[in-house]
């Protein structure tokens, strides 16, 4: 599987009994695809995963690969806090008909890289499908790429890299160099640092999905050779993104609310606990979602 350009992870849209609202995920489903998704991802941070139960993961996979019906390839996110319970998810992706699946390590107790090399690999051998690591270390350098390198040559299926770390472009570039191109590196904590990817070679960035008419364009700019109208246009995009990073709950409710003003969510409530911030806040939220819009009508348009 080869992917170029946004891959949005979809958001968890919520009845007023904070139970999965079905309707509303398919019709995400559909509005990513026609925004231009290279692919689509679930259940990842963004999709509230922390906060599921496993029979809801299940059935938010469920309904990615129904809606998406090869439209566009779907990336279920599998990890688990065990080899165990990590195999078993991504088999039953792959028997849905996942193209791809992305894993996390486990978060509750640090391991050493001799432990994750045998959980990645572990996971890698259960399965035909190509996996994705997702190195999320939101405040350090992550994974060591050798890890990547030597997980790759004794699983073929291992195909991608997400990095949420510090500073990630030599990483991405080394990974990259060393595979020959073979491991694809996609960018993720909402694509903060997408130009800094696409100057080391990342193929993709893992956003939510409210704004993926700007992630789709800045793409299309690039491969254009338009670069610098590609980082103007980022660049509008860095105030809604720097207030998002700040807290994962807090981005996600901008996503949110994105969303429900775009018509496509009735509500954009997450599940408790959540951050619960004063009117200077949520007036601030606002605005930052206008602003944002009001880039996405621009590139849809035709005129950003």
């Amino acid at each position: 599987m080869r992917l170029r350009g946004v891959v949005p992870v979809m958001l968890l849209p919520l009845l007023a009994d904070e139970t999965i609202d079905e309707a509303t995920f398919r019709k995400q489903v559909d509005f990513a695809i026609e925004g231009g998704a290279a692919a689509l991802c679930a259940p990842g941070f963004a999709t509230e995963g922390y906060k599921l139960t496993d029979r809801e993961r299940y059935r938010i996979a469920e309904l990615l690969v129904e809606q998406a019906a090869g439209r566009a390839p779907t990336v279920i996110s599998t990890g688990a806090g065990s080899v165990h319970a990590t195999v078993e998810f991504s088999r039953y992706a792959e028997s849905l008909g996942a193209d791809c699946l992305m894993v996390t390590a486990p978060r509750v107790c640090s391991l050493g890289q001799r432990e994750m090399s045998g959980f990645y690999e572990s996971v890698c051998r259960s399965v035909r499908i190509p996996v994705m690591i997702q190195d999320a270390d939101f405040t350090g350098s992550g994974l060591p790429a050798k890890l990547f390198l030597d997980l790759a040559e004794r699983c073929p299926n291992l195909e991608l890299a997400k990095l949420e770390i510090v500073l990630p472009g030599e990483k991405a570039a080394e990974i990259i160099r060393l595979s020959q191109g073979r491991i694809q590196v996609l960018y993720g904590l909402g694509g903060v640092a997408l130009m800094d990817g696409l100057a080391h070679g990342a193929v993709g960035v893992m956003p939510g999905p409210a704004c993926i008419d700007i992630y789709a364009r800045i793409f299309q700019l690039f491969d254009q050779g338009r670069r610098k109208e590609a980082k103007t246009l980022f660049y509008r995009l860095l105030p809604y993104l720097s207030f998002a990073l700040q807290h994962l709950e807090l981005g996600m409710q901008l996503e949110k609310r994105a969303l429900k003003k775009r018509g496509l969510f009735p509500s954009d409530r997450l599940r408790e606990p959540t951050l619960h911030l004063d009117q200077p806040y949520q007036d601030q939220m606002d605005q930052l979602v206008d602003d944002a819009l009001a880039v996405c009508e621009q590139v849809r348009a035709g005129a950003a």
